[in-house]
């Protein structure tokens, strides 16, 4: 073979060899760009999850504040406040389903804090919904009897921001190295 083949045969199997890998490059590329779009899927699940469950907490919160509220300073006769009261429980169902969107799209942490300001929520409006039974007595005016309720709504306000905490920190997860500390002993 004349020099000139052989470089025209070492140009082709140059070209070959930069195709196949430049093929692979692009094989690794659309991996990686899947993966990715597979994560940013995953995230506006979870957002869209996490965005629905905060807002039914937040409503039936709400309105059982002003519930309470409504009772504590005498705004509501107890027909009123049975009305609310059903409507309030009515929310329980919105609540329960979106906390099972939370739950199937995890991770749990952000799960069983919905589920503790849920089941605060219902401690809550348990404790309302014993005086509205009881015809809301006069009793249930005096100022101490209010404490209880009180710390119900202060807990649920507590479980509320773990849970806000939880999903801000699921959906936008910040870099926690440990500080690594290297003890040395002193040798006497």
């Amino acid at each position: 073979m004349d020099p000139t083949t052989q470089l025209a045969l070492m140009g082709v199997a140059g070209t070959v060899l930069g195709t196949l890998v430049g093929a692979g490059g692009a094989v690794r590329a659309a991996g990686i760009s899947t993966r990715g779009q597979s994560t940013l899927e995953d995230h506006k699940s979870r957002r869209a999850a996490y965005n629905a469950c905060t807002t039914a907490l937040l409503v039936r919160r709400d309105a059982i504040s002003a519930l309470m509220d409504g009772m504590r300073s005498g705004d509501l006769d107890v027909e009123s406040a049975k009305v609310k009261l059903q409507q309030v429980q009515a929310m329980r169902s919105d609540v329960m389903r979106t906390l099972g969107a939370v739950v199937v799209e995890g991770p749990q942490w952000p799960a069983v804090t919905a589920e503790g300001a849920a089941k605060h929520l219902d401690v809550w409006l348990d404790g309302l919904a014993y005086w509205i039974a009881e015809g809301m007595p006069e009793r249930m005016r005096e100022r101490d009897q209010w404490g209880n309720r009180e710390q119900d709504r202060l807990l649920t306000e507590l479980e509320l921001e773990r849970f806000w905490t939880a999903c801000r920190q699921v959906l936008h997860p910040k870099e926690h190295r440990p500080v690594r500390r290297y003890l040395h002993s002193r040798r006497r």
